[in-house]
């Protein structure tokens, strides 16, 4: 495999065949999802293809934490729906290479972990994070108009189960990494000076990866999908109105067509946030 080159990401292939890819944004203080971040990534993961680790894990360089999100600075190029939904299907589409690659992958999560950076996390078949009660994981874009864009609303629901998933997106709220710990958001807790052993240990142990169980997978099926939905959209409809507010009735309308599963559901997914994109809720708030 040869050395890549790259302006926001580290490479380092140890000893024992695991790959550290630490992600170090050029130039920023914090690291963000930019378009060059993303298309940085999944040349990395090509290069990787090619040459499949023991393991892999993804880590930060920077003192901020993991990954705050998107790039919401690129929002506002995007004109129209269909520009934005095919920004999030390439998202998409990097989050996918990395769900698919033959070897164990883990986010090693120090910090933050917000909106895009968290659906990075959802990607990898494992998640380590700093113990701690900061509250500083989530899936905060209905606070922006949007709703999560890189395959999240899909992952969430799967490994979470749809009660769980859908409050962390219709809310937008942060949970610490002691309470995703309790929802099974993360996999394991430890201190930071044994953050690497630990994705390092996952490795080598592969464990059986998360889901939601059965009983909540159940109610990703029609009848129950629906009745589940119709409940919350009252709820929701009591605090929001949709014709300022989309993004929560957006993110029930996907699961409630799609129960979070299969390919359509990724693509409805691109195109229903385009179109929020282009709202001036989206607008006004980003």
């Amino acid at each position: 495999m040869s050395e890549p080159q790259s302006r926001h990401w580290r490479f380092e292939r140890d000893e024992r065949d695991v790959l550290w890819l630490t992600l170090d944004k050029s130039d920023s203080t914090s690291n963000t999802l930019s378009r060059d971040v993303l298309s940085e990534l999944d040349s990395l993961l090509d290069e990787i293809q090619t040459a499949v680790p023991r393991g892999l894990v993804i880590e930060s360089a920077k003192p901020t934490g993991f990954i705050l999100g998107a790039d919401v600075s690129e929002f506002s190029a995007l004109e129209t729906a269909d520009a934005g939904a095919a920004a999030a299907a390439r998202g998409q589409a990097v989050m996918d290479k990395l769900a698919s690659l033959a070897c164990p992958t883990v986010a090693a999560i120090d910090g933050y972990a917000l909106g895009g950076g968290l659906e990075l996390a959802l990607a990898c078949d494992y998640r380590v994070a700093v113990e701690g009660y900061d509250r500083n994981l989530g899936l905060p874009e209905v606070q922006l108009g949007i709703h999560p864009g890189f395959g999240g609303t899909v992952r969430a629901v799967a490994l979470l189960g749809a009660p769980a998933a859908l409050d962390l997106m219709l809310t937008g709220r942060m949970l610490s990494p002691v309470e995703a710990s309790r929802i099974h958001l993360v996999d394991r807790l430890v201190p930071r000076e044994r953050l690497r052993e630990c994705a390092d240990q996952l490795i080598d142990n592969r464990p059986t990866r998360a889901r939601a169980p059965w009983f909540l997978r159940l109610l990703n099926l029609g009848l129950a999908r629906r009745w589940v939905a119709r409940s919350i959209r009252a709820r929701i409809a009591r605090r929001a109105n949709p014709l300022h507010y989309p993004a929560p009735f957006a993110i029930l309308d996907l699961w409630l067509r799609h129960g979070a599963h299969g390919c359509s559901a990724y693509d409805a997914e691109a195109r229903s946030i385009g179109k929020l994109f282009v709202t001036q809720t989206s607008r006004n708030l980003v």
